[in-house]
């Protein structure tokens, strides 16, 4: 099977160096991994224009039957849920793939003193694929890290706020329903698997890592403080996308 990789347009948006080391990560198992750098579309479905939406998710499938892609590799759950309900490709879920395949050696164990208890916020376009959530969480217990046991998790997530282009169409509703999500958890610290997750919770108050920090980065205490997230400064989010756009092209 040929392999491909796509990060989605939040991802790309937050933290370009991350981009390069996932496809360095899979390049080790698939040496002809093929890269897309490109927008499933799923933005203009949730404002309504459906014809622009099958106009840019053609354009996407097209660039995986170019690419000879048997089966795609896909970091953001959104992405994942519009894949699977327009069913034109296979896919996969970047982190049950990096589950199964299992972390480079030196990155296991590496949290096992680290003072922090995480609550996961599980995205919601996903909330129903336990694979995924079992596989977040074997990650972080492959890193040492130790998880809470949150009701709202899993099938019974809730969203972080930004859902349905809310964080664009009404930002002060997106921020009240950020802080309430923030107050659910256990634990003042957050892991997600979802930049806009991340992005949505230190907006509501929390201290909020994405899982790629957590493997590529240094390790969390407590007494780390989240820097502002990139997805708040549009002019900052698409200088990283160009960066994506060019670490994808020299791939």
């Amino acid at each position: 099977m040929k392999y491909g990789f796509m990060a989605g347009c939040a991802l790309s948006s937050s933290n370009p160096k991350q981009i390069g080391l996932i496809i360095e990560y899979l390049k080790k198992y698939y040496p002809d991994l093929a890269i897309i750098q490109g927008c499933c579309g799923k933005p203009t479905r949730m404002i309504g224009q459906e014809q622009l939406f099958q106009k840019r998710f053609s354009r996407l499938t097209e660039q995986v039957q170019l690419a000879n892609i048997d089966e795609l590799i896909v970091a953001c759950q959104g992405c994942i849920k519009t894949m699977t309900i327009q069913n034109q490709f296979p896919t996969s879920s970047l982190w049950v793939k990096m589950a199964e395949l299992g972390l480079p050696q030196e990155l296991i164990g590496k949290a096992e003193r680290s003072d922090v208890v995480f609550s996961v916020q599980d995205s919601c376009p996903t909330k129903e694929i336990t694979e995924i959530h079992q596989a977040v969480r074997y990650l972080l217990e492959q890193l040492g890290y130790q998880v809470a046991k949150n009701r709202l998790t899993g099938k019974n997530t809730l969203c972080c706020g930004m859902g349905g282009m809310c964080g664009v169409s009404n930002p002060e509703l997106a921020k009240d329903f950020a802080e309430k999500r923030v107050q659910d958890f256990k634990t003042d610290h957050i892991v997600t698997y979802c930049a806009s997750c991340t992005s949505a919770m230190i907006l509501g108050g929390g201290q909020a890592w994405h899982l790629l920090d957590l493997i590529f980065g240094e390790v969390i205490h407590k007494s780390d403080k989240t820097p502002t997230h990139p997805l708040d400064n549009p002019l900052r989010a698409w200088k990283n996308r160009y960066q994506s756009k060019r670490i994808v092209t020299k791939a």
